[in-house]
């Protein structure tokens, strides 16, 4: 991740950071911050959720990270190591982090992000329990409040289309055709599209999705690591896609595409996705996407599109939490100087953000909101978009 902060700002950052803690914390045991990155961005927003905590807990701080943001840790209020710690917020996402004490992973994008795991809740790590847990709290309070949310959800859903702006059934048939005669495929074939593989990782999935699309000829099969980059558009893309395989998280169920995914991500259980978790899982779903979509069906369900576009919304909106300290992260290299005037002028105690934390920990939580999923009749589900 590139940097986007030179000397000079970091100066300046430091020097805000320490006129706004200024004091120390409490001495009932630590929370460590775990934040090695080059991007201020990360380091931040690690080190704010734990401050928060630490708040909670009546704890110090202790932050691990580069030698270039020790002085930044340290006006944030960071003490040397203190022994075992209490809680771990972290921006490195670790799926095989064992979850004795509470674990907090800080994502970047948006204005706040996080989700949360604690002793007791699960006992396996925190990427086998992630999932499950945040599906949990999918079912317990988005999915029953679905009609009342489904307003908000639609406006998140038309922010999140990005790239891709197909409006009607006719113009994704007429893109999908001009795409397949493009790259010279069969439009009568359905198209799968495979994407988001990262080396090291599902490689037995990966390799299983290659030898079955190289046998198969009933599809067309495009993996989109190997198509020259711009070859196309998002419209075309995904107006000639009739299946994604993919080895993380995606949104395309909420736009109509189903997927297949063979990997992981926090919503993976929230049913947008046919999740498979083993080769022979794959084979046959993959036969079934084939089969379905060459008689011009498709496995997609209207439930699972609902829940895609709910999920959109709980992880883009409800999830992302709005807060007068931390600027957006698209702000990209005007970020330090956002947050240094921020922390000169904006109240410690009164921020957003330590309401999120509190009431995650209380709760236990599996993910941070904006909202209090408890009292929705006093919540306004279309709030308007941060100024930052």
């Amino acid at each position: 991740m590139r940097r986007v902060v030179d000397d000079e700002h970091v100066d300046q950052l430091v020097s805000a950071a320490r006129d706004h803690w200024g004091d120390g914390a409490g001495d009932a045991g630590c929370v460590v911050a775990e934040a090695f990155d080059e991007d201020v961005r990360v380091v931040v927003r690690t080190v704010m959720v734990a401050k928060a905590v630490c708040g909670l807990l009546s704890a110090r701080l202790v932050v691990l990270t580069d030698p270039r943001w020790r002085p930044l840790a340290e006006a944030f209020g960071a003490a040397a190591d203190l022994g075992p710690p209490d809680a771990l917020v972290t921006s490195r996402m670790d799926r095989c982090v064992r979850t004795d004490i509470p674990v907090v992973h800080v994502h970047g994008t948006g204005a706040l992000r996080a989700y949360a795991l604690f002793p007791g809740q699960s006992p396996g790590s925190f990427g086998e329990d992630l999932p499950g847990r945040v599906a949990e709290f999918f079912d317990q309070w988005v999915w029953p409040n679905r009609e009342t949310i489904a307003p908000s959800a639609e406006r998140t859903a038309w922010r999140a289309k990005e790239g891709y702006q197909v409006r009607t059934d006719t113009e994704r048939r007429q893109l999908r055709l001009y795409g397949c005669s493009r790259l010279r495929l069969d439009a009568g074939r359905p198209t799968i599209t495979v994407f988001g593989h990262m080396p090291g990782r599902d490689t037995e999935l990966f390799e299983e999705t290659e030898r079955y699309a190289a046998a198969d000829e009933s599809a067309n099969w495009l993996f989109l690591d190997r198509l020259r980059s711009g070859a196309l558009s998002a419209n075309i893309l995904w107006s000639m896609t009739d299946v994604a395989v993919t080895f993380g998280g995606s949104d395309l169920p909420a736009f109509g595409v189903p997927v297949v995914q063979a990997g992981w991500s926090e919503g993976a259980a929230c049913g947008a996705t046919h999740v498979v978790r083993t080769p022979e899982e794959l084979r046959d779903r993959l036969g079934e996407a084939v089969a379905t979509h060459g008689k011009g069906e498709t496995i997609l369900g209207s439930e699972q599109r609902e829940r895609a576009r709910l999920w959109l919304w709980l992880r883009r909106c409800a999830a992302d939490v709005p807060t007068q300290i931390l600027p957006r992260w698209e702000l990209g290299p005007d970020y330090p100087r956002a947050l240094t005037v921020a922390l000169r002028h904006a109240e410690r105690d009164g921020d957003p953000l330590f309401d999120a934390v509190r009431r995650m920990w209380e709760r236990r939580d599996p993910v941070l909101t904006r909202f209090d999923f408890q009292d929705l009749t006093r919540t306004t589900l279309t709030p308007a978009r941060s100024a930052r």
